[in-house]
């Protein structure tokens, strides 16, 4: 059963991840991914490490972020900083976690909380030294910082 679950999370994931790419997704379709992100971080849960749920928790705040849903983001991007913190992931992991919550201020339209965390996923960003990792994290961060200076141009 187990092996099942973890099956079933990891393609819940990807299914989301694929919507969340999507030009032009329906509305039915958004209605999809916030029940099938869902779906994935509670399979995490049961079976996953807190890693996995950890990611789960980045993936629903950044599905959240994409709908511009601020209570939501937030709360799963603080319960993906709460993961790291008591779990010890830096990096990589951390960076994204201060991405999630620099995504939730952008939706909200709080200057300075958004600035405040993407200034600490770039400082934990450079602690990265897996080329992959830091090429991917580096293009988010780079797109978020330019989503946030045309927000906040004025």
């Amino acid at each position: 059963m187990s092996e099942e679950t973890k099956a079933l999370a990891a393609k819940l994931f990807n299914d989301v991840w694929a919507l969340m790419d999507k030009e032009g997704r329906s509305e039915e379709e958004n209605y999809l991914m916030v029940h099938m992100v869902h779906a994935s971080l509670y399979h995490w849960i049961q079976v996953g490490t807190p890693h996995n749920i950890y990611v789960g928790e980045w993936q629903v705040s950044r599905v959240y972020a994409l709908l511009g849903n601020f209570d939501s983001c937030l709360y799963h991007g603080k319960r993906a900083l709460h993961l790291c913190e008591v779990n010890g992931f830096g990096g990589f992991d951390l960076a994204y976690a201060y991405e999630a919550l620099a995504r939730a201020y952008l939706v909200k339209g709080n200057k300075s909380e958004c600035t405040k965390y993407l200034e600490l996923a770039l400082r934990e960003a450079e602690k990265v030294e897996n080329k992959e990792d830091k090429e991917i994290l580096t293009k988010d961060l780079d797109e978020l910082q330019n989503k946030i200076m045309i927000q906040f141009m004025n």
